[in-house]
C-alpha cells in the first residue's frame, strides 16, 4: 500500500511539473505575441507620421533620381507636383497634410496636382479636377468631393453624375461640362499621362519635384514631404544632385 501511495503521489507531481511547465510556455507565447503586435503598431504610427526620421536624405533610401529631367533656368519656379485621384484613400488622408504643408513653401517654390488615369473611372475623376481649375471653382468642390467618395460612399462614374455633384458650388453644371469637354483640359490631362509614365509614377499619392527626382512615399507622409521640402533646395542649388540641368538665361 505505501508503495502505491508514493508512486500515486510521482504520477501527481509529474502531472504538476508538466501543468505548471505547460503554463510557463502559454505565458512566453502570449508575451511574445504582446511583444510582435506592439512592434507592429509603433512602426505603423512611425510609418504613417514620418516620425524619427529626420537629417539629410538619401538617393533610393528617400527618393530616385528621374533620367533625362526637363532643363530649368535658374528663375523658373521649383515646381512640387502631387500625382493623385479622387479614387485613392490615400491621397485622401495625404490631403490635410499637403495643404498644411504647401503654405510653408518657399517664395521660388510652387505646388501642383496633377490627376492620374489609372482606370476609366479614374480618367472621369481626372477631367473633373482639371474642368474645376479651369472654371476656379477647384477651392469649393476639391474636399467635397474626397468627403462623397470616401465618407459617404459615392461613386462618379460620368461627367453628368459630377456635374450634378458640383452645381451651385463655384460653378454652373452647364459651365462645368462645358471645360470638361473642352480641348484645354484634354490636352493638360494628356500630357500630365505622359509626365507620368517620363517619371516613373505608378502609384498615388506621389510626389515630384522639378520633374527630376520623385520621392519615396515608403518613407511615411510627414517625411516625404520632409525630403520634398530638402529636394527643393537641392534643385535651387543647381548643383550635380539635382539632376536637372541649369541653362543660362538668353
Amino acid at each position: 500500500m505505501a508503495k502505491k501511495h508514493r508512486q500515486g503521489k510521482t504520477r501527481s507531481g509529474r502531472r504538476g511539473a508538466r501543468e505548471r511547465q505547460l503554463v510557463t510556455i502559454r505565458y512566453g507565447i502570449l508575451a511574445a505575441a504582446a511583444a510582435i503586435v506592439g512592434a507592429l503598431l509603433i512602426w505603423g504610427v512611425l510609418y504613417s507620421s514620418g516620425a524619427g526620421d529626420g537629417g539629410g536624405i538619401a538617393e533610393d533610401d528617400d527618393y530616385r533620381v528621374v533620367e533625362d529631367p526637363p532643363r530649368r533656368r535658374p528663375d523658373d519656379p521649383i515646381v512640387v507636383t502631387e500625382f493623385f485621384s479622387y479614387g485613392c484613400i490615400h491621397c485622401r488622408a495625404f490631403d490635410p497634410l499637403i495643404e498644411d504643408w504647401r503654405g510653408s513653401l518657399p517664395e521660388d517654390a510652387v505646388f501642383e496636382r496633377a490627376p492620374v488615369a489609372f482606370s476609366v473611372e479614374w480618367a472621369v475623376l481626372g477631367q473633373a479636377y482639371l474642368a474645376l481649375v479651369e472654371t476656379g471653382a477647384l477651392a469649393a468642390n476639391h474636399e467635397r468631393i474626397f468627403r462623397a467618395i470616401h465618407d459617404n460612399g459615392r461613386t462618379f462614374l460620368t461627367a453628368n453624375q459630377i456635374a450634378d455633384f458640383v452645381d451651385g458650388n463655384g460653378v454652373t453644371r452647364q459651365a462645368f461640362l462645358d471645360a470638361f469637354n473642352s480641348s484645354a483640359v484634354r490636352r493638360t490631362l494628356a500630357r500630365n499621362e505622359a509626365r507620368q509614365r517620363q517619371l516613373g509614377v505608378t502609384s498615388v499619392p506621389s510626389l515630384a519635384v522639378a520633374d527630376a527626382y520623385v520621392v519615396n512615399m515608403n518613407v511615411g507622409r510627414r517625411r516625404a514631404l520632409e525630403v520634398a521640402s530638402q529636394l527643393i533646395g537641392l534643385v535651387r542649388s543647381g548643383g550635380e544632385q539635382t539632376g536637372g540641368v541649369p541653362v543660362s538665361q538668353p
